[in-house]
């Protein structure tokens, strides 16, 4: 088993709990602490040492955990047994000078042999009791065991090696009792050796970059203890040698695993270009490939290619340069890209895109979120918006109006805790605190007369007519929390669910009624108008039908007019011709290669034809 699977193997094993029942409380010869003789360890009828996870006070029967020195043991006396500590400490005769040593390599060696002189354990309690131990590994020293057929790394035997023995297991049972048997006397060196300073130093990058922590993490003192609990001593790898060294080194191990990845796909490819905002308000960009998967026709696959910083200053050529460079870098050839979808509004990325003769299919819920923004933006509606947000704010920091709105809320079977306030940048989170505010419409009264010192009360009351407006915008977009939620459901959802979509939040959601206000129909418009340019390119539109066409799930929903269909369907006979030539250019070769075959094929069917007649 190599170091990696043991690893493995004993971060399982510590997941569950096992108890055990002893019999005895033993201390082994070689612990000669004074301590010990109110201590011992778990063991059987036949003093064998059940865990070294845990001691057991002989006096009280308290467990406590062993860390390989007697600093608890005298901790617990002081606290719990301060008469017999003290009667201990005063009779002990003067400690004997320390052995040389050459004394001490006799005094282990008589210890291990089998004759040795003396009892096993110094201490040893008949004491009936059971022990909890936190998973299912143990360090357990015997001085007598002999490891044999153990080879470590270089492929020499080593006798001072670990030995994993499952301990009362029995057959049914896949939970067993996992006892590391270590000899004493090298029981520390080991037990490190399983996680040298080489595996410590790529934990802690792995944690770095699975958490998105900064390399500076390391320097922490809080972090630093907490590596010294876990091991000590060992090396923490420093800010330096993270940024420099080992984080670089398993980004080039990944991105050499994808590209033999990407490599490898026979077929078309999408791409995607999404923008983003870190935390100290700088943009990025990030780009990724999706692809088929080679052993299935069904499973999509997404590789994340590379991220981009975004300059103020960039300008189209310099993002089609980057664009060039970063296809080069992965091999990606551009007559191969069926489509791209973008997630972003900046012209020059998408000129530089688009001058590569690349379709460029905007992303739904980016297009959602620049819709619902521009409404969210309209000066009444973002007045109202920042009523509620006081509102929210002077509940959550009034512990009497907190209470109320509790109290109201189990009158009225709402949920708690839902009212909150939003993320502006994520537009779901803003219909969702106006949903949640006008559901406590009839309550709102109640609970802010329970708010003291509000100098204003109208800056935080809503008046009829803004209550009118939230409504309204509740109910104009919930049609696209319904597509937001459409889109989740889906593992990985398909360009041919595009068309369908935003045909049937344009044709029927954000259809203008009768009964709608003329805010509501303001809203709806608007919505619509900003959905229809955003898809309204020729190009775009051909691909989504296609790929709605040629999906079964909508071959009855009337997504299309006559017309359109018509143009698909011309479009998707030239493709198939031009398909249907290029398998004919591929097998013309291996026809004409074997006209001896086609010989016999003939006789045999002139044979046939005789043998009817």
């Amino acid at each position: 088993m190599d170091q990696q699977k043991m690893q493995m193997v004993l971060a399982r094993m510590m997941e569950e709990k096992h108890t055990f029942t002893y019999k005895k409380l033993v201390v082994p010869m070689s612990m000669r602490s004074i301590y010990w003789k109110y201590f011992g360890f778990p063991a059987t009828d036949d003093g064998d040492i059940l865990t070294k996870v845990k001691i057991v006070c002989i006096l009280c029967k308290t467990q406590i955990a062993y860390n390989r020195n007697t600093s608890n043991l005298r901790m617990h006396l002081q606290n719990k047994h301060a008469h017999e500590l003290l009667e201990l400490e005063a009779n002990t005769p003067p400690r004997r000078p320390s052995m040389d040593a050459k004394e001490k390599r006799s005094h282990k060696k008589s210890l291990k042999a089998p004759g040795g002189i003396g009892p096993p354990h110094i201490y040893t309690t008949a004491a009936d009791g059971t022990v909890q131990i936190e998973g299912d590994i143990q360090f357990i020293t015997d001085p007598n065991i002999s490891l044999q057929n153990f080879e470590d790394e270089e492929g020499s035997s080593n006798q001072n090696n670990v030995r994993v023995v499952l301990k009362g297991s029995s057959p049914g049972l896949s939970n067993q009792n996992v006892a590391i048997i270590l000899p004493e006397d090298n029981i520390n060196s080991t037990v490190h050796g399983m996680m040298d300073g080489k595996t410590i130093s790529d934990a802690v990058a792995e944690f770095v970059i699975l958490d998105l922590q900064l390399p500076d993490v390391v320097e922490g003192r809080g972090f630093q203890r907490l590596i010294a609990t876990l091991r000590s001593p060992c090396e923490i790898p420093s800010k330096t040698k993270l940024e420099e060294e080992l984080i670089p080194k398993i980004y080039d191990s990944f991105k050499e695993a994808v590209m033999s990845t990407v490599a490898c796909i026979p077929g078309e490819v999408g791409l995607s270009v999404e923008e983003w905002g870190s935390g100290n308000a700088e943009v990025f960009i990030t780009v990724s490939v999706h692809y088929q998967h080679q052993s299935t026709d069904t499973l999509m696959e997404t590789k994340v290619l590379s991220t981009i910083h975004c300059p103020c200053d960039a300008d189209t050529a310099q993002w089609s340069l980057t664009f060039e460079n970063l296809f080069m870098d992965w091999n990606i050839k551009l007559k191969h890209v069926t489509a791209v979808v973008v997630a972003t509004t900046r012209p020059e990325v998408l000129r530089a895109l688009a001058d590569k003769n690349l379709t460029l299919v905007p992303c739904l819920v980016h297009s959602l979120q620049l819709c619902t923004s521009a409404c969210f933006e309209q000066p009444d509606v973002a007045a109202i918006l920042n009523k509620c947000r006081t509102v929210i704010g002077l509940i959550a920091r009034s512990s009497t109006a907190t209470t109320a709105l509790r109290i109201q809320e189990q009158m009225m079977q709402l949920e708690e805790n839902g009212l909150k306030m939003d993320y502006p940048r994520v537009w779901t989170s803003t219909y969702t605190m106006l949903e949640q505010i006008l559901v406590r419409k009839s309550i709102m009264a109640c609970v802010l007369d329970n708010i003291e010192g509000i100098v204003d009360r109208d800056a935080v009351t809503l008046t009829e007519d803004e209550w009118k407006v939230v409504e309204d915008l509740v109910m104009v977009l919930e049609p696209f929390k319904v597509t937001i939620m459409t889109l989740s459901e889906e593992k990985t959802p398909l360009i041919s669910l595009l068309k369908p979509l935003l045909w049937q939040l344009n044709s029927s959601h954000l259809k203008v009624k009768e009964a709608d206000s003329e805010t509501a129909r303001a809203f709806k418009e608007m919505l619509s108008d900003s959905l229809s340019e955003r898809y309204s390119d020729t190009a775009v539109n051909l691909l989504l039908q296609t790929a709605t066409t040629l999906d079964p799930r909508f071959k009855l929903l009337p997504y299309a007019s006559e017309e359109d269909k018509n143009i698909i369907s011309t479009s998707m006979k030239q493709m198939l011709m031009k398909f249907i030539e290029e398998e004919r250019g591929k097998n013309a070769g291996p026809v004409e290669e074997s006209p001896s075959k086609k010989s016999r094929l003939s006789g045999k069917k002139n044979r046939d034809s005789h043998s009817v007649k």
